[in-house]
Parts: C-alpha cells; structure tokens; sequence
C-alpha cells in the first residue's frame, strides 16, 4: 500500500482495508537498534510499528524502516522502477544497500532508520522510530522470501500527526525485476543457488505463486488480499 498522507483525517479516508487492532502473535519481538537518524532530531515522537506476517507459505525477510522528509524519495512507488536498493531486497532479501543509504544520510532527508529480523508466517515483529516536523513519513519494506522479486511494504506514512494507533493491511508487490520462473536455481528457498532470469519491468501487485514449475503451489496466497497487517502507535512525545 502506498500512502500520501498529511493528517491522520485523510488517513482514514484513504486506508479503505484499516481495521481492529488484533491481538499479536506471543512471539513477537522488538528491534531498536537505530541505523540512522538526524542528530538534530530533539523534537517529535517516537511509534511502535507492528507488523504481522498473514501468509502461511511466505516468510518475510529482515524488514527495513525509515522516517524521512517530503522531499526524500520513497522506497518504492507503484508503476515505476525498481531501485538497485530495492532490488537487492525483493530478489534476496537483503537490506544492506538501504541501511547503508540511512547510516550515510548526506542531506538529513532520513530523520530516522530502524530493522527488525525476518518473521516467518504467523509470527509478529515490532520496532521504534522516531518522527519529526522535518521527517514526518514513515516508509517500509521486505522481501516475500519464497519469491523470486516479491516484496511487500507501504510508503509515505505521516507518522508525525498521528495521535491514536492506527492499523491497516498491507498487499504483495512484484519488484519486476526478474521473471517469475518459480524455478530451482532461482529461487534460493528450494536450495542450491539464487541465480537471476532479468526483467526489465516495473513494480506492480504481485500476482502469486503459479505453483507450474519447481515452487510449491502451497507458497502461494490470495494475490488479491492482504499479505501483511501493521499496527502504528505514538509511544512518546518530545515538543
């Protein structure tokens, strides 16, 4: 899902599938190790982002987020190209190049970045970020680990003029970057290599696992539903 919020009123109107809080996994866990953040951040609140993996054949990888200025690029967009960043995280799984981005924040777009280890189907995973005036989104993003370039996430947030936990859900995307052969070889989940069949595409909605070729037809899901539910609270303000 991909947002472009400036209050938590336009919020609602736009998060049509945003629903109950639910109760949460008993596994759940946190992850505050902070990657980046603006040192000039004295302002703002802190969110505890929640999100619940809903597949029962799709792991997801360790999961990336950042708060960021209007000004910043977001991770992803629907209908355009896929960021050699991105790439790296919905062909593999790995979320290097983005931190790596977040820990050199050259031109303070990035007001804050935090990770949270993989979660397998079922399984909940939370962390803390911190928002301000000058970096009021909230942007996300992980690898559908039994794919070859799906990934999920939402983009463009305000965090900053939340004042109640929100939850919404959120679909899978394709980051059409490589074809979806669901062939051994090129799908690190059925072993041996990880190899790349390219695809000079853009990311749309994921559209599922065939299950015609080497992956299982039980990795596949509702393409047409939600594959993850987020859960965005204010913890704490500093004004």
């Amino acid at each position: 899902m991909i947002l472009k919020l400036d209050a938590v009123a336009k919020s609602a109107a736009i998060l049509a599938v945003a629903i109950a809080a639910p109760a949460f996994a008993q596994d759940a866990m946190s992850s505050s190790a902070r990657v980046s953040g603006d040192q000039m951040m004295t302002t703002g609140k802190t969110l505890e982002i929640t999100i619940t993996n809903m597949l029962t054949g799709q792991p997801f990888s360790p999961s990336f987020f950042e708060s960021r200025s209007v000004d910043a690029e977001p991770l992803f967009q629907l209908g355009g190209k896929a960021s050699e960043s991105l790439v790296a995280v919905a062909e593999g799984g790995n979320i290097g190049m983005f931190s790596v981005g977040a820990a050199m924040n050259k031109n303070s777009l990035l007001g804050d970045a935090q990770l949270a280890i993989h979660a397998l189907p079922g399984q909940s995973r939370t962390v803390y970020i911190h928002v301000d005036a000058e970096h009021p989104f909230i942007d996300a993003v992980w690898m559908l680990g039994n794919t070859n370039d799906g990934f999920s996430g939402f983009t463009g947030f305000d965090a900053f003029h939340l004042s109640a936990p929100m939850t919404f859900d959120v679909r899978g995307y394709d980051a059409g970057s490589e074809k979806n052969n669901e062939k051994k070889g090129f799908l690190g989940a059925l072993g041996g290599d990880n190899d790349r069949d390219p695809e000079n595409g853009e990311i749309s909605f994921h559209t599922g696992i065939r299950g015609d070729a080497d992956a299982p037809i039980a990795w596949n899901w509702d393409a047409s539903g939600p594959v993850a539910h987020i859960t965005i609270t204010p913890v704490a303000s500093v004004l």
